[in-house]
């Protein structure tokens, strides 16, 4: 080792054991508070199993706080009000410290389902913009919905960048290519609020190269003895692979947990050999003092949010409170020096250059006038100091919201003992809150001149027909409507007439409530209206899945009076857009159209060339089921394993206007309308954000080369 090395070295230790010496007997906060010393509210949100770890940091942080100010007059102070995120009255609580003035700032919620329910509490009310500090709402919609609020701060980096360490180390250590991966998460298919490790699993791991062998999605708690079913057992092929736990809940950490130890128990108990991944890693959810306590299976390992080690934080609090600070905590520490900062800076000279706290807020966060320096006391007194002055000093806390730090602990005894500290630089994705998620896929099939065997001879064709049917309904679901309706309009636009066309969708969005634009629908910003109530011929909620084979296959009744008609010379084109599962596609709220079920409809639907287009999550799985269907080919906007994305998000509608490979599709084809299969697969697969683009069945189609998009939607 290099004599430069065991200096930086030999610093480090000695910073790290003066952050021990210094915090090991951090003095009581000062109350010597004079008449014009100023006192600011902030309102603090958490789980109630996080309030007593959370209570103590805050104190730590506010001992720091005062200590920096001792000698100083004109003191700053934080009141922090604590209240329980999941309380019975959470939404009238939230309503109330969003409008409440005496309110500066609001830290927490600390999950993004319930850090998206304040801050829309705070967009919904232009007066009341206060600042809003998650320090751990890493939900990827949320920070991209909220990217371009300047009061919304999100304190760390996106669940994409946890789910990329764990899977880019199982990369690295497996690089033989012999196991693969599973994934178990809660998530029921039918709204937006679905963890980022369901939509992003199986897209990292095949950037990566690596295989995904299974996705398991539970509902409910009751839901988790099933899934442990499908991935322990007597094989011992469960035992090559690897298993990424998701828990939405510490209830859904302890009840797996019971699973698993029951079903070994079970098994082991009748002679046989039990067998379960080899490895589990977990995410930042399966982290707290309640599921260390519970757990009793040996073998739990993952990641969470974490100091970074340089800044002596982590020894410090292990000093104080005898345990490191698990998830969150750092940045929970961070956002209350930052109020205090910026509380400091709102009352300096540069006050009349500031319009709101938000401002004070965004110059002490960019901060560049002078040297500043860390955390501690000492070094926090000239921070004040500057600030004070009006000077903005750059500041360094106990975490980096640009490359965020993670800890990776195993389960031991009871206790999350860290075995290493990752920094998110160097890895794929963007930093970037506002660009976050934007990751193209760079994995596409290889489709070779020769992709087709034995190219079918097709006759003469005749007429064509489209079924359009979006089968997801209600507001959140806005953009499966709109794009089944874009899609009707292009179809107009090149010719179709509407007896060739069958639309189906709920039409429940344009005079929706919510619709601040009433009557009218867009997939684009500032695009043109896409809705046409003519052109609906069903409602969601008046068919049944069976019923497309009906419309498909011509077999008109009273209740379907308006059916395709196609015979071996016509083209069908199919545009289906909703969300689906492993298995499934939705259709509204009658049961699901399985995969076995669709490849039967189309198996008996007369056909010359059939191309199905599917916009939805898991779409993949439709396309590998329906295999030997002659000329038929299915484009997906997944594969089998990953979810599709939204795309062209509206603030004003609040809402996402569209789907991301949708999107794609359509743009395509309004350019090129005589545009090569291939180059379309080619172009929605470089293009399409966060899922791949998958082809299938083109040996039973022939070349996607010499087949175009012009021969299915220009009659």
């Amino acid at each position: 080792m290099r004599t430069t090395e065991y200096i930086r070295l030999a610093l480090r230790a000695l910073y790290c054991i003066t952050a021990v010496l210094i915090c090991s007997c951090v003095p009581e906060k000062d109350d010597s508070l004079s008449s014009s010393d100023r006192t600011y509210k902030v309102a603090v949100l958490m789980h109630k199993s996080e309030q007593a770890r959370w209570k103590r940091t805050a104190d730590f942080a506010l001992r720091n706080i005062a200590r920096a100010q001792r000698g100083m007059d004109n003191k700053i102070q934080l009141q922090l009000t604590f209240k329980d995120q999941d309380a019975p009255d959470i939404e009238d609580y939230m309503q109330q410290i969003a409008r409440d003035t005496t309110i500066i700032a609001i830290i927490g919620p600390t999950t993004s389902f319930r850090a998206e329910q304040m801050a829309m509490q705070l967009t919904r009310m232009p007066e009341c913009h206060k600042p809003l500090l998650t320090p751990s709402a890493t939900y990827v919609q949320y920070q991209r919905k909220f990217a371009n609020i300047p009061y919304i701060w999100n304190l760390a980096e996106s669940d994409i960048t946890q789910l990329e360490i764990i899977i880019s180390e199982i990369a690295s250590l497996h690089t033989d290519g012999q196991v693969t991966l599973e994934l178990l998460a809660q998530d029921d298919g039918r709204n937006d609020v679905t963890s980022d490790y369901v939509q992003w699993f199986s897209f990292i791991a095949e950037e990566y190269s690596l295989q995904v062998s299974g996705v398991h999605l539970y509902s409910n708690t009751d839901d988790i003895r099933r899934c442990v079913e499908e991935i322990c057992g007597t094989d011992p092929e469960k035992q090559s692979r690897i298993l990424l736990f998701s828990p939405t809940t510490e209830d859904d950490a302890i009840a797996f947990d019971r699973e698993l130890c029951s079903y070994q128990a079970q098994t082991e108990a009748q002679g046989k050999q039990f067998f379960a991944p080899f490895r589990i890693y977990c995410s930042d959810g399966f982290v707290s003092e309640r599921i260390a306590d519970a757990v009793q299976y040996d073998g739990y390992e993952g990641v969470d949010l974490s100091a970074t080690p340089e800044s002596g934080f982590i020894q410090a609090y292990q000093k104080i409170f005898g345990s490191e600070p698990l998830n969150g905590e750092a940045q929970f520490y961070d956002a209350i020096n930052i109020i205090a900062y910026a509380a400091t800076l709102y009352n300096s000279p540069l006050r009349d250059r500031l319009t709101s706290f938000n401002d004070a807020i965004q110059a002490v966060v960019s901060g560049e006038g002078g040297n500043g320096g860390t955390w501690f006391p000492f070094d926090m007194a000239r921070h004040i100091t500057l600030l004070r002055q009006g000077v903005t000093p750059h500041i360094e806390g106990v975490s980096s919201v640009t490359n965020s730090t993670f800890r990776r602990w195993r389960l031991f005894e009871g206790e999350y003992v860290t075995t290493e500290y990752i920094n998110s630089q160097g890895s794929k994705r963007t930093t970037s809150s506002k660009n976050i998620g934007e990751w193209f896929a760079t994995k596409m099939d290889d489709l070779s001149l020769s992709d087709s065997t034995s190219i079918p001879r097709y006759p003469t064709l005749d007429k064509n027909w489209a079924l359009i049917i979006a089968a997801s309904k209600g507001w959140p679901n806005y953009r499966f409507q709109a794009d089944a309706l874009a899609m009707y309009q292009i179809l107009k636009y090149y010719g179709f007439d509407d007896d060739h066309i069958v639309l189906v969708c709920e039409d429940d969005l344009a005079n929706h409530a919510y619709n601040p634009l009433p009557g009218q629908l867009f997939v684009t910003l500032n695009g043109r209206n896409v809705y046409d109530q003519s052109a609906i011929d069903y409602r969601l909620h008046n068919l049944k899945p069976e019923d497309i084979g009906d419309i498909l296959q011509g077999r008109a009744s009273e209740r379907l009076p308006h059916v395709l008609e196609p015979d071996n010379d016509d083209n069908v084109f199919i545009f289906w857009s909703s969300h689906g599962s492993p298995g499934s596609l939705y259709f509204g709220d009658s049961p699901l159209m399985t995969y076995s079920k669709m490849k039967d409809i189309l198996s008996d639907t007369p056909h010359r060339k059939m191309l199905f287009v599917v916009e939805a999550c898991y779409s993949g799985g439709l396309g590998q089921a329906c295999q030997g269907i002659p000329g038929t080919l299915f484009v997906t906007a997944a594969n089998p394993y990953e979810t599709s994305h939204a795309d062209v998000w509206s603030e004003e509608i609040g809402v996402y206007l569209s789907n991301g490979f949708t999107q794609g599709f359509m743009k395509a084809i309004y350019k090129d309308p005589a545009v090569s299969l291939r180059d379309l697969y080619y172009t929605l697969a470089a293009h399409t954000n966060g899922s791949h683009v998958k082809i299938y069945n083109n040996q039973n189609f022939g070349s996607v080369y010499n087949n175009t998009m012009q021969e299915f939607i220009k009659p």
